[in-house]
């Protein structure tokens, strides 16, 4: 991962468990969303998203996330991690997603990096 990315990654992760510690959950599941665009690759994101739907007891967001946990073997193996999938239950694990607004401006830079 690149390092403004990996910086960014980590710097949602650290927002993510500052608004799950006052119960801000669904602040807490948006910033752990951009965390997963970002990183997809990292387990970890993954792991607080589970601990963040076992703090809801939102037990259809377990679930949905425990069987993507699994599936991420897979993506890794064919290349299949879609780009801006934002990890959660609520969207199919398979689909290309729209990059947020915030996130784009660090993706591009990247991506322009990595063109020349």
């Amino acid at each position: 991962m690149e390092p403004k990315v990996l910086l960014a990654y980590f710097e949602y992760l650290a927002l993510a468990d500052q608004a799950r510690k006052p119960k801000d959950y669904e602040r807490s599941f948006t910033y752990l969303e951009y965390a997963h665009i970002l990183g997809q690759q990292d387990v970890l994101c993954h792991l607080q998203m589970l601990w963040l739907a076992l703090c809801t007891a939102d037990w259809r967001e377990l679930a949905g996330l425990s069987y993507r946990l699994l599936l991420t073997p897979f993506g890794h193996l064919f290349n299949r991690l879609p780009l801006g999938n934002t990890g959660r239950s609520n969207a199919c694990a398979f689909k290309p997603m729209a990059i947020p607004e915030e996130l784009r401006e660090i993706l591009a830079l990247v991506g322009k990096k990595q063109d020349s």
